[in-house]
Formats: structure tokens, sequence, C-alpha cells
């Protein structure tokens, strides 16, 4: 299996997106790679005025996270969160994964 990621609708990973408040924008991110392997996923290209956090219920990491890929897959949610007023619009998400096979990016357009 090789590494794949993928940047989804909360709606579309059911139970893996959480509350958020209104500044708040949370998408779900869905890896594929080998069992028993170790994901490294980073939120790059981010607009000024925005923090990008990987999320579970207990804790965020913001800007980059380890996941662990227990069965070939995981999925946790990714929060954009709005950190100034003037902040530039969020037009694009990108997220990279690295395992020790590789990288693999998504790149997603956002109706604003």
């Amino acid at each position: 299996m090789t590494l794949g990621v993928a940047i989804l609708a909360c709606g579309l990973a059911a139970g893996t997106c959480h509350a958020a408040g209104p500044d708040v924008r949370s998408y779900a991110v869905r890896v594929t790679a080998p069992a028993g392997s170790a994901v490294h996923l980073g939120a790059l290209d981010l607009p000024a005025g925005w923090i990008a956090s990987f999320c579970t219920p207990r804790v965020c990491s913001p800007f980059r996270v380890t996941v662990p890929v227990r069965t070939g897959s995981a999925t946790i949610q990714l929060s954009y969160v709005r950190a100034s007023e003037r902040a530039a619009a969020l037009r694009r998400l990108h997220v990279v994964a690295r395992d020790a096979a590789g990288r693999s990016d998504a790149l997603v357009a956002v109706n604003s």
C-alpha cells in the first residue's frame, strides 16, 4: 500500500470532526498507509491571519502532527482558525503527508 492523503468535508468522515467556534473552518484529513506506520502531516501555504490545527477530541496540534496508522487508514480533524480580523481569504487547503516511503500532497479549493 502506498501513502495517500485526502481532505474531506467533515460530513464525509462521520465521528471525526468536533464542535468549533464561528471563526473556525473544519475538515477531515484521511491518510492511507501501511498498517503500523506513522505519518507526519503538515498544513502548508496558509494565508496571513490563519492558524491550522490538527485536532483529536482531547488535544490540538498547530500546523503539524504525527498520526499512527494502525489498520491501513486513519482520519483526523483539521481546523483553520481565523486569528485576525484582517485575515486574508482562505481559498486553498494544502496538506502534506510524509512517511518512511515518501510524500503525498492534497490540495483543495475552498468556496468562500
